[in-house]
């Protein structure tokens, strides 16, 4: 069940990319070492991971403020996000 939820999902994910829907962005050099800055920064919230933070940078450096996601740590940081459940 949890593979055919997963393969389903990914599909989803592959088709939107196509379509343009849904942008990649790469986790480059940059970007790593502002994500590594925010973990030092925000030490104090252990419960904030990584990939959170690699988010925040590339919503910042587009400039996206709403963020679908239940996850409260974006509103934790300070950075303006709105959450968008």
């Amino acid at each position: 069940m949890a593979v055919h939820k997963a393969r389903e999902s990914l599909e989803f994910m592959i088709a939107a990319t196509g379509e343009g829907a849904v942008v990649l962005a790469t986790i480059h050099a940059a970007r790593f070492r502002e994500a590594t800055r925010l973990r030092l920064k925000f030490r104090d919230k252990p419960g904030i991971s990584f990939t959170d933070f690699t988010s925040m940078v590339v919503m910042q450096e587009l400039e996206l403020k709403r963020i679908l996601t239940e996850d409260r740590h974006f509103a934790q940081v300070g950075m303006s996000f709105e959450l968008v459940p």
